[in-house]
């Protein structure tokens, strides 16, 4: 398809359909990733220039065969590229052994009723997981916010499974340790 030309009607709605499902998904897991609203509708914006790409190309998974869960793997898979490059830009992701020992603490973050309280406890998630590398912080959105399966992530992030798996548990309690550091009255009492 050359500039000008219009693009094939049926494609387009198929393409403003997966927009529509999945762009508010993209854009929170890239602002999980790199923290920053306007750095995060970029990501999102690259990824979904990518994929136009890949639809018009009629490459996999945008080749005609409706796979719908290829389609949003595909998304994900792009938007993490795009995260981390644009980190790696900036110098903020640093690698970490798998093997490094870190305190945690245990028990359940707690909810809070108040709306008030439900934005800080938010606003304190937020900043914890930004104290998260990016593969952690990509593994745990991946599983806990979008439901991704260990091997899904593994694809997604290109790492072996049970790197997955040490990476969630590294990152569940990182995540919980700052949390408690940002919110210390909702781990009151939690810390054994």
């Amino acid at each position: 398809m050359g500039r000008g030309s219009s693009p094939d009607p049926a494609l387009a709605a198929r393409f403003t359909v997966v927009l529509n499902q999945t762009q508010v998904a993209l854009f929170s897991f890239a602002r999980g990733l790199v923290g920053e609203p306007e750095l995060a509708r970029d990501i999102t914006q690259d990824a979904f220039m990518d994929a136009w790409r890949a639809a018009t190309q009629h490459e996999r998974p945008f080749d005609g065969a409706n796979d719908e869960t290829g389609i949003r793997r595909w998304l994900f898979t792009v938007t993490y590229r795009h995260a981390a490059k644009a980190l790696r830009r900036r110098g903020l992701i640093a690698w970490e052994s798998l093997d490094a020992e870190r305190p945690h603490e245990s028990g359940a973050l707690a909810e809070t009723p108040r709306f008030e309280d439900q934005i800080a406890e938010a606003e304190a998630l937020r900043a914890a997981l930004l104290t998260l590398g990016p593969q952690d912080a990509a593994c745990f959105l991946l599983q806990v916010a979008y439901g991704f399966s260990t091997a899904e992530i593994a694809a997604i992030v290109d790492l072996h499974p049970d790197a997955v798996r040490k990476r969630l548990s590294r990152a569940k309690q990182r995540l919980r340790a700052a949390y408690c550091e940002q919110s210390p009255g909702t781990c009151a009492g939690r810390r054994s």
